[in-house]
């Protein structure tokens, strides 16, 4: 039987291995003017290959971030260091925070005002309304839909300008030109078409519309009802002028062979 040796064992720390250096790739992220939470995209470029592309694509959607925190005037520089690795150096300038403390829609017109508000409103009430942030992109896309919905609703020619934002402490208030243009009602509804019984199912859908302020939604529902009561393609047509009336014209295509 071995005798247990008693004499005591050494024990030989290693270094760890250090890796290898390679310049084609990001070694730190260090963020400056916010903290790492406020731009957590960037910080997992570390260890990644370096891609200038990539890297302009994480600071727009960490930029956009926080605007929707409501830091507007946010903006994000990105610096590198060449070494063993690429280091970035993030610099973050938040500038101030703002809410909205009025939206205001300079015009005199007769869309419900409720409707024109919650139009622009984004987000369950926290992006674009009093009290919300204030995303530029953002509202604009919505005052483009507003735009259509004030045309659908007679004002043919309503053009709605960007928002022209004044700041004050840390709040903002929003004034959003709107020239409506005149209402137009639907003077007349003319049918063409060789075939008088389809001609007279049109009518039947677009009658009501007579004398009516325009409602493009409708028109539209009416023109659809008819091409599939039909099963023929009814196409849709408008002329009006500056007497503030509108002609609407369906066409009813021939029948099938």
């Amino acid at each position: 039987m071995a005798a247990c040796s008693t004499r005591p064992q050494q024990i030989v720390a290693q270094a760890p291995v250090a890796a290898p250096c390679n310049a084609q790739r990001i070694g730190s992220v260090r963020v400056t003017g916010a903290t790492p939470a406020q731009v957590p995209g960037l910080a997992v470029l570390a260890g990644t290959f370096d891609d200038a592309e990539r890297t302009a694509r994480f600071v727009d959607t960490a930029t956009d971030a926080l605007h929707m925190r409501g830091y507007p005037k946010a903006a994000i520089e990105v610096g590198r260091t060449s070494g063993c690795f690429v280091d970035l150096d993030v610099r973050v300038t938040l500038g101030q925070r703002y809410r909205i403390d009025k939206i205001v829609f300079d015009t005199e017109d007769e869309f419900p005002a409720r409707e024109r508000l919650a139009a622009v409103e984004d987000a369950l009430g926290t992006v674009n309304t009093v009290g919300g942030v204030y995303i530029e992109y953002r509202l604009q896309r919505a005052l483009e839909a507003l735009q259509k919905r004030y045309r659908d609703a007679g004002w043919l020619d309503a053009t709605i300008a960007l928002a022209t934002p004044t700041y004050h402490d840390d709040k903002v208030t929003l004034t959003i030109p709107v020239t409506a243009g005149p209402r137009f009602r639907v003077a007349k509804v003319r049918v063409r078409g060789s075939d008088k019984r389809a001609r007279a199912a049109v009518l039947d859908e677009l009658a009501g519309n007579a004398g009516e302020w325009y409602d493009g939604p409708a028109i539209r529902t009416g023109i659809e009802r008819a091409r599939r009561k039909l099963d023929r393609w009814v196409e849709l047509r408008t002329s009006y002028g500056d007497d503030g009336e509108i002609v609407i014209e369906a066409v009813v295509e021939g029948k099938h062979k």
